[in-house]
């Protein structure tokens, strides 16, 4: 419980960056896709700094069902809007408090087979919109592995 608050954490100072931005940006430099799993836990895809809890967005799913929950820190509003290439997938969400980021954190549950999803896993390609801004979150090719491994842990 702890590693996940330290990680919603640093979503926050990535929700303070991206919040005054007028064009897409780019992914944030040193930020890459991690995929964490252990046996007692459900797998999780993290985007953030390598070895750190600063991380940006988070999914989990439970495994065999059709399933992904999204955080964000420091976002407002009532869903999170995911895009992949030209198709886009909106997550109804709720803002909830948390002790470790200032904002609170954005919490959305949605089908792992949403469009922006599957060309995610497919491509790489993911982007975060914030009041309509296009945020990048791009997987690097050497992250593409991660990501498909989350989304396969997924059953997805």
């Amino acid at each position: 419980m702890a590693s996940r608050i330290a990680a919603f954490t640093a979503l926050g100072l990535l929700a303070a960056a991206i919040a005054g931005c007028a064009h897409e940006k780019v992914g944030m430099d040193g930020y890459r896709w991690a995929y964490l799993a252990d046996g007692a836990e459900t797998p999780r895809l993290a985007y953030g700094r390598p070895n750190s809890d600063d991380v940006v967005l988070m999914m989990s799913c439970r495994p065999g069902q059709d399933q992904v929950n999204v955080s964000v820190v420091g976002l407002s509003g009532g869903e999170v809007v995911l895009t992949s290439g030209r198709t886009e997938s909106r997550f109804a969400a709720a803002k909830v408090q948390d002790a470790l980021s200032e904002g609170g954190l954005l919490e959305a549950r949605g089908n792992a087979s949403a469009p922006a999803l599957v060309g995610f896993r497919k491509s790489g390609d993911l982007a975060l919109l914030s009041k309509g801004e296009r945020h990048s979150l791009a997987a690097e090719s050497a992250d593409r592995g991660h990501v498909r491994a989350f989304f396969k842990a997924c059953g997805a």
